[in-house]
């Protein structure tokens, strides 16, 4: 098959950056002393949730895209160097970060049952109801599910090019999932399963991944289709406008609850894969008028989505209550102190721990091409 895909995609470290800034957005309004005149805005202007969603859809696509590009180059897929890649990109910023914690349980009043140290290590958090300061591990372990299942799949029926088949199983899942949020929403699972209907299971968001995944499909094999449908214009963002917002006022008014709670994450994950397509397609031109997407590309912005992955690990520490450590308020546990020793945190993650550490990711990639602009999470 003729390789006629890009090496490097760009806007993604751009919709990384968004993201992280929609989760401290929200995070920020937990803090002490947040102004309540604030709140309003706040409310309206960040929702740490769709950020998830946002890195859940950029994932999907990212590891996807370097499955298929792997394929095409190389004829073949190798899954232990993938995984080998995942755990260098994934797990010693994981690890340090539950290593703090641990610390902290030691030296703070902080607590964290023995159940809460199990889902931590495990990657199964989204199951178990934990304290705050790791509570957001729940993200990372709908990702690594994701991992354990996805890659498995698609190497499978990829190289025996059953693609009607990769269709069904994306398919399935954007079926499954409203049906399952709909049991969990009205509450008609057994007890004995709770811990699987939880709010933040897997099954509750793996149509968001699956849209990401359908997204490289697409774009792998029919590129000209795609921007067929997805031209320089406006009426693209426009219908991702529509298919994001009305859900996000829906629910930000009180209306509607339930139906949004089934069906509102599908439909904002269909827009969210169109802003993403259409920034990548067409990131060197005007998408309306003076708008274009050269935004996500800025330094500043591709920088912010480069330590997003530390951010959103060890902002949860910062923004938590200082009586969850048994301390008295303090300027770094408050907004907007708390969002300094943030940055300068992942920073020095970043820079220490995951940088150091791409060369090594590099040797397992072996053939496969780069992971452009923005590397997966």
């Amino acid at each position: 098959m003729k390789d006629a895909s890009p090496s490097r995609l760009p806007s993604l470290d751009g919709w990384r950056a968004l993201s992280i800034l929609l989760v401290l957005g929200q995070h920020s309004k937990l803090t002490i002393d947040f102004p309540a005149e604030l709140e309003p805005f706040f409310r309206w202007a960040f929702d740490g949730d769709l950020g998830v969603r946002f890195f859940f859809v950029i994932s999907g696509f990212l590891i996807t895209w370097l499955l298929i590009r792997e394929r095409e180059k190389t004829g073949a897929i190798d899954l232990r160097a993938f995984y080998l890649r995942r755990a260098i990109r994934i797990l010693p910023v994981y690890l340090v970060f539950l290593l703090v914690v641990a610390i902290l349980t030691v030296v703070t009043d902080l607590h964290q049952s023995k159940l809460a140290w199990i889902a931590n290590l495990t990657f199964t958090t989204n199951f178990v109801n934990v304290s705050w300061p790791s509570a957001h591990l729940w993200s990372l372990a709908v990702e690594e599910q994701f991992y354990l299942l996805w890659p498995g799949i698609f190497a499978y029926l990829a190289l025996r090019r059953k693609t009607n088949a990769l269709w069904t199983v994306l398919l399935l899942a954007m079926v499954i999932a409203p049906i399952f949020r709909w049991i969990t929403v009205a509450k008609l699972f057994p007890a004995a399963l709770a811990p699987l209907f939880s709010y933040f299971s897997f099954f509750s968001y793996f149509d968001t991944l699956a849209f990401g995944c359908a997204g490289a499909l697409v774009m792998a094999h029919q590129r000209a289709l795609l921007e067929s449908f997805l031209p320089a214009t406006s009426r693209p963002l426009l219908l991702a406008a529509v298919l994001i917002m009305v859900p996000y006022v829906i629910t930000r008014l009180g209306y509607l609850n339930f139906l949004m709670s089934v069906i509102g994450f599908t439909v904002q994950g269909a827009g969210i894969l169109i802003l993403i397509l259409h920034s990548v397609l067409w990131s060197k031109r005007a998408g309306y008028g003076a708008l274009n997407w050269n935004w996500l590309n800025w330094n500043w912005v591709v920088q912010i989505g480069v330590l997003s992955y530390s951010i959103y690990i060890w902002q949860q520490i910062f923004c938590a209550k200082p009586e969850v450590f048994g301390i008295q308020p303090v300027w770094w546990l408050e907004f907007p102190g708390w969002l300094l020793p943030v940055f300068i945190v992942a920073a020095v993650s970043y820079y220490c721990l995951e940088r150091p550490l791409l060369s090594l990711r590099s040797r397992f990639r072996e053939q496969a091409p780069a992971a452009a602009t923005a590397s997966a999470r």
